[in-house]
């Protein structure tokens, strides 16, 4: 059986669990050894952040680490929330599922069906398939839009403007080439549609559903209450390192919280957001020479535990921003989530959530390579 076939057979059960507290467990458990291999790169590496291990729907650890605030002295918690960068694109992905199966999209139709003041040619090549493959053809990012970060928040009619400016590098659909205009697009056909805000929808569709309450769409004059501050190493420590998200419209300007995260990680593999029709094509990724990229998430094979020769399939995504770093990878077959979210860089995450994944199967975390496991 392929990865990817496992994957589409395997139905989850979306329970929430509960949050242990790491000091009042055995020291050697999984959740102390989880605790104590992030003390350790709080450490090395200046961890801070917010963590949560689940498997088999309960939460083995979930903690945060560092401070939110390096002048006020604030701590993070598992409470606070923080800027997921291109996570974001799932939540985008799936928004637009939802969309398709109460049947205002299609996925195959041209974008200019829902986007008349979107470029002619671009209107007529482009479908929301291509974009969410990303597949289209679009430059990665769009730099009259990347010099105005600083700047006042940027509204929808200025991105379209601006993506009305860029070309396309090659035909659409012949490749994989990911380009964060893809989800801008996709989140302006959201808005062209529904006549609601992209943080509107998201809200009714996504947030309240689940009872999200600390998660939405930032702007500047959005900023949520209990927002970590990001911050970037330097030679001389750290330093506060943040951007207006505005710019990053549909593809990186969500906040949420680990809590969050995890409750919409089990609605999604459960069957409390989009259908198993829709959870096939969301969960598709294709080949390594396609991204392993599903819509909005990349799909891939990894290392189970011991005695388990076949490859599972690790769903996942993450995200990249000026001050911070998110990770949400779901390990089908073991049933285990891990979802990091820091707000300092640099910061290797990848080795991180890789090792946290091995640790709750059983291994020591540096048994096993990332290289060995392709992850």
């Amino acid at each position: 059986m392929s990865f990817h076939s496992s994957l589409l057979g395997w139905v989850a059960v979306a329970c929430l669990g509960f949050v242990l507290d790491a000091r009042a467990v055995p020291q050697d458990s999984v959740a102390a050894k989880l605790d104590a291999h992030l003390r350790a790169y709080v450490d090395k590496e200046g961890f801070r952040g917010a963590v949560l291990v689940a498997k088999d729907g309960k939460v083995l650890h979930s903690a945060a680490y560092g401070l939110a605030d390096e002048d006020g002295k604030r701590p993070n918690a598992v409470s606070s929330q923080f800027l997921i960068g291109s996570l974001t694109k799932s939540f985008t992905a799936v928004t637009v599922m939802q969309l398709v199966e109460d049947g205002t999209l299609d996925l195959d139709a041209p974008l200019s069906r829902y986007l008349p003041k979107l470029r002619a040619d671009l209107g007529k090549r482009l479908t929301l398939h291509l974009l969410l493959k990303q597949r289209s053809g679009l430059p990665d990012h769009l730099d009259a839009l990347i010099e105005r970060e600083s700047e006042k928040d940027v509204p929808s009619e200025e991105i379209l403007r601006l993506i009305n400016k860029s070309q396309l590098s090659f035909k659409p659909g012949a490749k994989f080439e990911y380009s964060n205009l893809n989800y801008h697009l996709a989140a302006l056909v959201i808005e062209a549609v529904t006549g609601k805000t992209f943080a509107q929808v998201l809200q009714a569709k996504t947030f309240t559903p689940l009872s999200m309450a600390g998660s939405g769409i930032e702007r500047s004059t959005n900023v949520p209450p209990r927002r970590s501050f990001g911050y970037a190493k330097g030679l001389l420590g750290v330093s506060r390192d943040e951007n207006n998200v505005s710019y990053a419209f549909g593809s990186g300007d969500i906040y949420s919280t680990v809590e969050d995260l995890y409750a919409w990680d089990q609605a999604l593999f459960g069957s409390g957001l989009v259908s198993a029709e829709s959870r096939k094509r969301i969960f598709d990724g294709g080949s390594r020479e396609e991204g392993y990229y599903g819509y909005g998430f990349r799909i891939q094979p990894y290392l189970r535990g011991t005695g388990v020769k076949e490859r599972g399939v690790l769903v996942r995504h993450g995200g990249s921003m000026d001050g911070f770093l998110s990770n949400l990878h779901h390990y089908t077959e073991d049933r285990l989530t891990v979802i990091v979210l820091g707000n300092v860089r640099p910061f290797p995450i990848r080795e991180l959530t890789f090792e946290l994944k091995e640790i709750a199967l059983g291994f020591s975390p540096t048994a096993r390579s990332r290289k060995e496991a392709d992850e």
